[in-house]
């Protein structure tokens, strides 16, 4: 039986282990099959279901929710696993003898996670681009970084959208069930799978679950969502999302979740989709609360910040983690500082710090790459460092821990580097800590940041850092171990200063108690989590 609720009884488990007998399926796919039937559960209440259950390939993401689930066929390469019949536990206007609702619910299959990339796309463009990202993956990120200096100079400075207005209705929603109703918070997130707004989220939902509340979590974005199998989500309505939803769902969901459930508050992390409804729970129902939080200003278009920004009459209360954000939401784009809370998230990783000598015993100087392979993180830039420092220092190990979109690059790369014999790649489930206690140096290669949690945890384990000086990790990074975003002057920068702190360990100290030092400083400011608490609690009155 998984672990988080579920709005509908299972009337033929069909062997998929839904009931807890025989499982045919894995966690994860369980947890996903029972946020499909909570979905079809809440828009269709009352009626009672009959799905196939399909197993795609690997890479293949799930669907869940969208018109392929009303659709009586599916890809050739899909396997039927078992059939499954439920009834929906919600009251609703089906008559006695209303005909049982086919359904195909398609799992996917196993995935590195990180959605699909931009290169993946169809049609000569993306074909173009794919052969110059992939082929020259360096020169094409320095080309990528003078266009986005370009931009952030010329365009972004200049362009302000305009925000909603303010919801002025006063009118508490009407003719709602009774006050059986059980409290309930709606979380926002991108996905259910590695990375800080995600770690920050799930932290948030299990805050929400010691106030009292149930947590309804909302996904949008295509994922294979490993961490719907997090312990933080038992006993929350977990719903991913497949968009478009089809016909009128959406406000069949919607009214749904303000019928069944006393919702008394809305917190957002990172959900394009939820955002942009935000201001109709707020025209159904004022009382709502609603919260965002904010990690990072995206080059070029603003990311989920601009969003919040022009949905901002919508929003009680900004959550911000760095000081630079906060600078930004309230200088220069004129948010009322009382609607903005900084809280860092300081509290996630609190360890005993590791003394030790890092480089004691003959073993190698080891650097460290801890994150998602996407993008943003540039996990080629970290391995083209890698090369050239394995090249002039010699005796060096790398640790990459992460997964995401660009692994199979980051494995090519190994090999087309020479790097087979001194590359260790690491992916979730792994824990962070084991990669941190045999580290020397983490080093951050991403192209922009908001204040990462590795920081903390590295500074926890005694572990030097060198970033990129981008986002806020000046607020957490030691000013001689910042270096430049631009790939080239990283990779001029980087393996310099690496060479210095494998020379002396007296310097990488210095480095790590800077890092304490400026962790002191925003351990002075309110902690996320304790913030959150006290909202929440708020929210039950």
């Amino acid at each position: 039986m998984t672990r988080a609720r579920q709005v509908f009884e299972i009337i033929d488990d069909g062997g998929s282990g839904l009931d807890g007998a025989e499982e045919r399926l894995s966690p994860r796919e369980l947890c996903l099959l029972a946020g499909a039937l909570n979905y079809h559960s809440l828009v269709q209440p009352g009626r009672e279901f009959r799905a196939v259950v399909l197993r795609g390939p690997n890479e293949s993401f799930p669907r869940l929710t969208g018109d392929s689930c009303h659709r009586l066929e599916w890809p050739a390469d899909r396997t039927v696993v078992c059939t499954v019949q439920v009834r929906s536990t919600l009251n609703g206007t089906a008559p006695d003898n209303a005909p049982l609702v086919p359904l195909v619910i398609d799992l996917g299959g196993e995935h590195p996670g990180g959605g699909t990339s931009y290169y993946s796309r169809a049609g000569l463009k993306a074909k173009v681009l794919r052969r110059a990202r992939f082929g020259a993956p360096v020169a094409f990120d320095a080309l990528r970084q003078g266009l986005t200096d370009y931009y952030e100079k010329r365009i972004t400075s200049n362009r302000r959208p305009p925000r909603i207005a303010r919801v002025e209705s006063a009118a508490p929603l009407q003719g709602l069930a009774g006050e059986d109703r059980p409290p309930a918070i709606v979380f926002g997130l991108h996905w259910l799978e590695m990375g800080g707004a995600e770690r920050w989220a799930l932290e948030s939902i299990a805050l929400a679950k010691e106030a009292g509340f149930l947590p309804i979590v909302l996904t949008d974005r295509e994922s294979s969502h490993p961490w719907i199998v997090r312990p933080e989500l038992e006993g929350a309505l977990v719903v991913p999302l497949d968009l478009p939803l089809p016909g009128t769902e959406e406000v069949d969901l919607l009214l749904a979740l303000t019928r069944e459930f006393s919702v008394r508050g809305i917190h957002v992390h990172h959900n394009g989709w939820l955002y942009h409804r935000l201001a109709w729970f707020k025209a159904m129902d004022p009382t709502i609360q609603v919260a965002d939080s904010l990690h990072i200003i995206e080059w070029r278009t603003g990311g989920f910040v601009e969003v919040s920004i022009k949905l901002s009459n919508a929003i009680d209360v900004h959550h911000v983690i760095s000081p630079q954000l906060r600078d930004y939401m309230v200088l220069q784009r004129d948010i009322p500082k009382e609607r903005v809370a900084l809280a860092p998230l300081y509290g996630l990783h609190e360890a005993a710090p590791v003394q030790q000598a890092k480089t004691e015993n003959g073993r190698p100087f080891t650097v460290s790459f801890i994150g998602r392979l996407s993008q943003q993180k540039r996990p080629y830039l970290f391995l083209r460092y890698a090369h050239q420092l394995k090249r002039s220092a010699g005796n060096v190990r790398f640790i990459m821990h992460g997964d995401g979109a660009l692994s199979d690059e980051a494995t090519q790369l190994v090999s087309r580097y020479g790097l087979s014999d001194c590359v260790e790649f690491r992916r979730p489930p792994r824990a962070v800590d084991d990669t941190l206690t045999e580290s020397d140096l983490l080093v951050i290669s991403s192209d922009n940041e908001g204040l990462t949690l590795t920081t903390f945890e590295a500074t926890a384990h005694d572990v030097a850092v060198l970033s990129t000086d981008v986002g806020s990790q000046a607020s957490l990074v030691s000013s001689r171990a910042l270096v430049p975003r631009q790939p080239l002057a990283f990779l001029k920068e980087a393996v310099s200063l690496t060479k210095e702190i494998m020379e002396s360990e007296e310097l990488r100290e210095q480095i790590v108690q800077e890092q304490r030092e400026k962790i002191e400083s925003l351990k002075e400011l309110p902690e996320a989590r304790l913030w959150t608490k006290k909202l929440y609690e708020g929210w039950k009155a």
